[in-house]
């Protein structure tokens, strides 16, 4: 049976300022390198075939703690997180006072946005479901860890359960959490969603900005 695990990067420097970090580059905070190593000693009890990364910055040194020596970790590109244009590198605080509207349409309707030099929704979807598809078709049967982004485990859950577009918040995914996904059939179970069990504390909440904001 295929085991698909997604696991979402550790805190990283723009998370813990709150700022917009998107497809640009950002080194994990001392929370976000502390989680990565609750990773380690989670993965280290459980079977691994394969691991793959984005090429981000933040999610390349995640694998490379939580993973260790253990396996080659491959850096895929279409693992990235979605490009925010000209949000990217602002604070989640000053893009609410910029564009309340946009914000806004941001967490109810994400198809409809258009945010200047933004990679659109549909595309951004397009991409990571054919990257991730490709990756289960190379490893039937087999244990996968992905080192991602939130949007990306968001919007790859969106493609799995026939959900539109516009569903893409529904999900909430924490930095350090593990997403596991198994397929008995052709059909995909969800095993765990959003799981920090393994933190063990070492979580940031922050209650006065969405997570969307801080992928």
């Amino acid at each position: 049976m295929q085991r698909l695990t997604l696991i979402r990067h550790g805190e990283s420097e723009c998370n813990r300022e709150d700022r917009i970090q998107g497809i640009s580059d950002c080194d994990l905070s001392d929370l976000g390198r502390e989680q990565a190593k609750r990773l380690k000693t989670r993965l280290d009890l459980e079977r691994i075939d394969v691991a793959y990364s984005s090429t981000a910055t933040r999610a390349l040194e995640t694998a490379r703690v939580a993973v260790g020596s253990r396996l080659r970790i491959d850096g895929l590109p279409d693992l990235r997180e979605i490009n925010l244009g000209v949000w990217e590198g602002e604070l989640a605080s000053t893009l609410k006072e910029r564009f309340p509207v946009e914000t806004g349409l941001w967490f109810r309707e994400p198809s409809k946005l258009k945010i200047e030099g933004a990679e659109p929704i549909r595309s951004f979807r397009h991409r990571v479901t054919r990257e991730l598809n490709r990756i289960r078709r190379r490893h039937d049967d087999e244990s996968i860890v992905v080192f991602t982004h939130g949007g990306v485990i968001c919007t790859y859950l969106t493609s799995l359960l026939g959900l539109k577009l516009d569903d893409l918040w529904r999900f909430k995914v924490r930095n350090g959490s593990i997403t596991r996904l198994i397929f008995p059939t052709d059909d995909v179970r969800i095993e765990a969603l959003n799981d920090v069990s393994h933190l063990d504390g070492a979580v940031r909440y922050a209650p006065n900005v969405p997570p969307q904001y801080l992928i």
